[in-house]
This record gives C-alpha cells, sequence and structure tokens, in this order.
C-alpha cells in the first residue's frame, strides 16, 4: 500500500506551501486506497475519512464545469445583437467658457443578457477625439431600465471650438464580471444647437460609434 511521505510540517506560516506541496502525494494515496480489495477500500475507516475527500473532490468538479458551461451560454447571448432602443434626456448649455451637459435619464432600455436588468452608465465624448481627451462618464445606476443619472459633465473650452465638435453620448451596462454591454448612442452636431440658451431633449438611441 502505498503511505504518505513522512517529515510534514504543518506551522502556521507554511501550512499553505506544505498544502501545495503534499498535494499530489495525498491525492497519490487516497487513489491507490480505492484500488485496493473491497475489505479495505470500503470499510468503515475508509468511508468515514476519505470517501467524503472524494465526494467533496467530485462536487467541484461538477461546480467549475457548471460554472464554465454557465460562462459560455453568456457569452452565446451577449454575443447575439440585441435590438438598439429606447431613448437618453440631456440638457445642453454653454456659459462662462464652460459647455455643460446635464445627463438627466434614460428610458425604456433593454434588457441585457440573461434577460435582468441593465446597470447603466452614460459616455460622454466631443469629437472628434482620437486620445479621449473629453471623455466623461456618469455613475452606475444598478438595475434599471428607466434609470435617473442627475449628473452635469463640464467642458471648459472655447465657443469657438466646442461648435466644431459633434458630441456623441454612448449607453453602457456596466458588467464587473465581463466586458461592458453596449445599449445605445447619440451623435449631436453641436453647430447645429444654440448653445447659447440651454436645450433640454430626450433623444432616441441608435446603434453607431464614432471616435
Amino acid at each position: 500500500c502505498c503511505s504518505l511521505p513522512s517529515g510534514m510540517s504543518m506551522g502556521r506560516s507554511n501550512i499553505k506551501q506544505v498544502a501545495e506541496k503534499r498535494r499530489t502525494d495525498i491525492k497519490y494515496f487516497i487513489k491507490s486506497l480505492f484500488s485496493m480489495a473491497d475489505e479495505i477500500s470500503h470499510s468503515d475507516l475508509v468511508y468515514t475519512f476519505f470517501h467524503p475527500l472524494l465526494r467533496d473532490q467530485q462536487e467541484e468538479i461538477n461546480i467549475h464545469a457548471t460554472k464554465v458551461k454557465e460562462r459560455k451560454s453568456g457569452q452565446m447571448s451577449r454575443s447575439e445583437t440585441h435590438s438598439i432602443r429606447g431613448q437618453v434626456k440631456l440638457s445642453l448649455h454653454y456659459q462662462r467658457g464652460t459647455l455643460m451637459v446635464m445627463v438627466h435619464h434614460a428610458r425604456s432600455l433593454p434588457l441585457v443578457s440573461g434577460g435582468q436588468e441593465p446597470s447603466p452608465y452614460v459616455k460622454v465624448y466631443l469629437l472628434p477625439d482620437p486620445t479621449k481627451a473629453t471623455k466623461r462618464k456618469t455613475k452606475v445606476v444598478r438595475r434599471n431600465c428607466h434609470p435617473s443619472f442627475m449628473e452635469m459633465l463640464e467642458y471648459r473650452m472655447p465657443l469657438e471650438i466646442v461648435q466644431h465638435r459633434h458630441l456623441q453620448a454612448t449607453v453602457w451596462n456596466h458588467d464587473s464580471l465581463q466586458e461592458n454591454e453596449f445599449l445605445g448612442c447619440i451623435v449631436l452636431p453641436l453647430e447645429a444647437i444654440d448653445l447659447t440658451s440651454e436645450t433640454e431633449e430626450w433623444y432616441p438611441l441608435g446603434n453607431m460609434i464614432s471616435r
């Protein structure tokens, strides 16, 4: 019969290191034990102390396989193109050398992977912006198809420069485990908007993203 190597040290400081080092030896010992004659491998003593280890190992394998299956299923769901719909409400106003973009609300956002409500946030750029220097974003609102953000995003730059930019606002679903999911976009040519007075409007979301 196989036996475990002697000289195992179980001090508090190195218990994790020792456990990892002996893991292969223990697995080989248990496998050899279960391969012996029935009166040994199925004895009360072995069932009490060793079969639970085998059961726990099998449960870990099953749990891991389930998680992998769920992850693959989730990736397939995310790869499917969901319909872009919903609206975002913005107000724009230029005063005292600053373009102020108020992100009010979004509404009628689509469900995301798994049929759950999204955890949306809004990201804003003034295009063209190859270095992403104008990137601004709101907080994340948890699990809501009709979120309220009520956040002011500001850009300190001359009006003549602002008027030659396009404001891009994209809505995203925040996912802490996977890549954030695109929910929709608007692009507004600022030269077509009178920024000297406040403009407030609901804008329908589309699927075009520019840089």
